[in-house]
């Protein structure tokens, strides 16, 4: 039997279509576990209300304090009576084959895990993203794909993977970042076959809405963007031997970096000054001076950025960074205009 674990936090408008979209799957040896995390729109009670609603079917509903998405999905885990564990995101959803296909492929392969590709839903635009062709890979094959699954963020998130309930962890609930990315690698340390579907088989829901962190929130993000860099080269020296030589683990770590800095126009809870100081703190930082000559940069500005931050050039770098945020702005713009 199969078990999905879908954590429900305040999404009362989506959690129908997600548990529809289970309920509608071609194979039917599952059971759906929706934890809601301390919701207060209502979904608590649309909770109970499908598992009243679909009384004859494997839908369980477990309720908790509010404790975070992590501590959601630990409690479906602890619940699961499947031999294989899938996650959802109460606002996604998935095809009605998907559980078909995913457990085909790890049946006749004998997988440990099962990775597929999916549908990115981002202002209104449907970026598809597969991981590549349909194959599997011992461990030791495995090596020549993973930085390149890395690379590009398949392996950041648990809802389009299948796993053995009998090898999975937890999700560490101390973590506000990282943390799938962390379970997804404690998970391959004890894989021996990993199973890649080429084919979009979940809905991936993203808003734009962009939040702002205070500078505590966005030290502290730094710090376990730090950390996992580090871990992550620590689990591609332990499982293969050899240090990953090419950037692409510490590459991550940069686009984080870069990656805030550009959010600090958009931040209007912060001065100019403040600004500043954050960028400083950035531009001291040892692994961005001393490592930043290692990566390929996943985007040219990042580059140019990365080349006035490690000189101090602070001021300079917001500059770049207010002019990116008027570019994206409009090109938002113009998109919406021609729809």
């Amino acid at each position: 039997m199969f078990s999905i674990v879908i954590p429900v936090y305040n999404a009362k408008t989506s959690l129908e279509r997600c548990v529809d979209s289970w309920l509608c799957q071609t194979r039917k040896d599952l059971e759906i576990i929706l934890v809601d995390d301390g919701s207060s729109d209502g979904s608590k009670e649309l909770c109970d209300e499908l598992a009243k609603n679909h009384s004859g079917t494997c839908l369980r509903v477990i309720h908790q304090a509010n404790s975070g998405v992590s501590a959601a999905r630990n409690a479906g885990i602890r619940a699961a009576e499947g031999e294989f564990l899938l996650f959802t995101d109460s606002d996604d959803y998935v095809e009605p084959d998907y559980l078909e296909k995913m457990a085909a492929l790890q049946e006749n392969s004998d997988a440990d895990l099962v990775l597929c590709g999916y549908h990115h839903l981002y202002d209104g635009a449907d970026i598809v993203k597969v991981p590549g062709e349909t194959h599997v890979s011992t461990m030791a094959e495995f090596q020549q794909e993973f930085l390149g699954l890395y690379k590009k963020s398949d392996l950041n998130m648990p809802w389009n993977k299948l796993y053995r309930k009998a090898l999975a962890g937890v999700f560490d609930t101390s973590l506000s970042l990282g943390e799938d990315l962390l379970f997804n690698l404690e998970y391959l340390s004890k894989c021996r076959r990993v199973a890649v579907l080429g084919e979009p088989l979940c809905w991936y829901v993203q808003d734009m809405g962009k939040t702002t962190l205070s500078s505590e929130k966005r030290q502290n993000r730094m710090e376990l963007a730090e950390r996992i860099c580090r871990e992550t080269e620590n689990f591609y020296e332990k499982t293969w031997g050899t240090p990953c030589k090419d950037g692409s683990i510490f590459l991550r770590y940069m686009n984080e970096v870069m990656d805030e800095c550009e959010k600090l126009p958009d931040d209007r809870t912060l001065a100019y000054r403040e600004k500043l100081e954050i960028l400083h703190g950035y531009a001291k930082d040892p692994l961005v001076k001393n490592r930043g000559s290692e990566v390929r940069f996943t985007y040219p500005d990042y580059r140019i950025l990365w080349i006035f931050l490690k000189r101090d050039m602070v001021r300079t770098v917001y500059g770049l960074c207010v002019v990116r945020s008027l570019l994206v702005k409009g090109l938002h713009e113009i998109r919406r205009s021609r729809r």
